[in-house]
């Protein structure tokens, strides 16, 4: 069967190849189309990713439908690691071209944003650019409000799951300021960790956070609820995410 055309780490080179028929099958690829301004070369996304009627609905991320995707005609397939390998050999197969990107580190994400605007025919060197740029600018305006905090970002109440140091939200708060716990990429934890470790903040990227509002209150942990859709989005999103903290932790000081 053909292998894949990108595996796990291999860069594009800076040539752009202006592909114009598109199909992602990650809701933060899909974002970093838009973000590099190429959303017009979107033909297909998933049912999780926020685009516009005139792009065709592929199913889901784990499970989407081949047929509907080789019916797209599309020049190129971008997705994550979450895809079954086995679905995206089978488009490879069909002459497709695929690309898979791991998103977890902030790294992931800037390589991302490069590669991705290369494929679309945009200069993706340039493109990475303005995130780090806006990255900055916004991570400096957080410091005086999150700087020097004991910080733990969770995503999952039950069962207990963080976002930690190594993760792009990790590294994100870090380059801000904060000191984040765990130092894992992301990991399970026992409810014990936060009262022997004691962060001075946990943020809440969950559904349904009450429960979580009330465990850590209990023991005189401050919490602060976030939007999970914004956050857990490994895409140029977090600039969105960066700007909500400011606003919740900044002007809350003010």
């Amino acid at each position: 069967m053909r292998s894949i055309v990108l595996f796990l780490f291999f860069l594009l080179s800076s040539v752009a190849y202006g592909f114009d028929r598109v199909v992602s099958l990650s809701p933060a690829l899909t974002e970093v189309v838009f973000f590099v301004g190429a959303s017009e070369k979107l033909k297909g996304a998933t049912v999780f990713c926020s685009v516009p009627k005139r792009v065709e609905r592929v199913g889901g991320i784990v499970n989407p439908s081949l047929e509907k995707i080789i019916s797209l005609h599309p020049d190129a397939v971008i997705a994550t690691t979450l895809t079954p390998r086995a679905l995206l050999e089978k488009l490879s197969s069909y002459g497709i071209k695929v690309y898979v990107f791991r998103l977890v580190a902030l790294s992931d994400i800037e390589k991302a944003i490069e590669e991705v605007g290369n494929l679309v025919g945009k200069d993706g060197k340039e493109k990475k650019e303005e995130f780090l740029k806006l990255l900055r600018e916004k991570t400096e305006r957080l410091k005086s409000c999150i700087g020097g905090q004991k910080v733990t970002f969770l995503i999952s109440f039950r069962p207990l799951y963080v976002a930690g140091k190594r993760s792009y939200l990790g590294e994100i708060l870090e380059r801000a300021g904060a000191k984040v716990i765990p130092d894992v990429s992301f990991g399970a934890l026992s409810l014990e960790f936060f009262l022997t470790e004691k962060p001075s903040l946990v943020i809440l990227a969950l559904k349904d956070p009450e429960d979580a509002k009330s465990f850590f209150s209990r023991f005189g942990i401050k919490s602060l609820e976030v939007d999970p859709n914004v956050f857990l989005h490994p895409s140029p999103k977090v600039l969105e995410g960066l700007e909500v903290l400011e606003r919740k932790l900044c002007e809350k000081r003010g």
